[in-house]
């Protein structure tokens, strides 16, 4: 086979002719193609790059305010915790505080009571025992222990005048009341009124009276003021000592 240059040359020309030709037609919109794709993808990385770095800055926010909101809670609830322990702490204040002033009270109370309940009792105990004495004093009391009592009565009677206030109305005769157990005699009556007035140098009406409660003995009233010489006068003022006493 004949080798022809110009048909060689030929389809040289008309390769490059048709290379020409494609990369007009084809290949230039296919790169264009391709530049305009790989442009959108890289914008489309950039922006989902973009997308993700707001994401993760987001997502740190949040943690950011997860965590603020986390502490802020729990300071809440130590806070709280602290305020219901603070409440309980005063609430307890004042429930001992309160029952403290209760018990005081109800000490008190009891102690009032208790004290009296004994005073009660050593009134009904000293009132007991002056009864029995004088129901005793009663069996075996006489006129003869009446009669000592009374002489008695004249050997203290300085003392008794001694004590009876300044009369003013000398003028006037005082009046003094002769209490006695036994009905005394007319000259015992005398006897006793003449030692009054001699020793108060005042003139004196004896009112005489008879009480046989006194058991044995006198009591003499000078205007208030009382001289008991009676048994149950003298076990009178003995359970009064015994009521301030005891």
């Amino acid at each position: 086979m004949k080798f022809d240059i110009w048909t060689f040359l030929f389809q040289i020309i008309n390769f490059l002719v048709l290379l020409f030709i494609l990369k007009r037609i084809l290949y230039k919109p296919i790169r264009e193609i391709i530049e305009k794709r790989r442009s959108l993808i890289r914008q489309r990385i950039e922006e989902a790059e973009k997308i993700k770095k707001e994401a993760m800055e987001l997502k740190e926010n949040y943690q950011h305010d997860m965590n603020k909101l986390h502490e802020l809670k729990s300071g809440m609830i130590e806070k709280m915790n602290e305020e219901v322990e603070q409440d309980r702490k005063n609430l307890m204040g004042k429930a001992e505080e309160e029952a403290a002033r209760v018990i005081e009270k109800e000490k008190a109370v009891f102690d009032t009571e208790k004290t009296r309940h004994e005073a009660e009792l050593k009134d009904k105990a000293i009132e007991a025992v002056t009864l029995f004495a004088i129901n005793l004093l009663k069996g075996v009391s006489d006129e003869e222990l009446h009669k000592a009592i009374y002489e008695k009565l004249f050997r203290e009677l300085q003392g008794v005048a001694s004590q009876i206030p300044e009369i003013k109305e000398k003028d006037r005769p005082l009046n003094v009341d002769l209490i006695t157990a036994y009905p005394l005699s007319e000259d015992e009556t005398r006897k006793i009124r003449e030692a009054i007035e001699s020793l108060l140098s005042q003139s004196v009406i004896l009112n005489t009276i008879i009480d046989k409660a006194l058991i044995a003995g006198v009591k003499i009233i000078f205007y208030d003021m009382v001289y008991d010489l009676s048994l149950s006068g003298q076990i009178k003022k003995l359970a009064l000592k015994l009521k301030e006493t005891v």
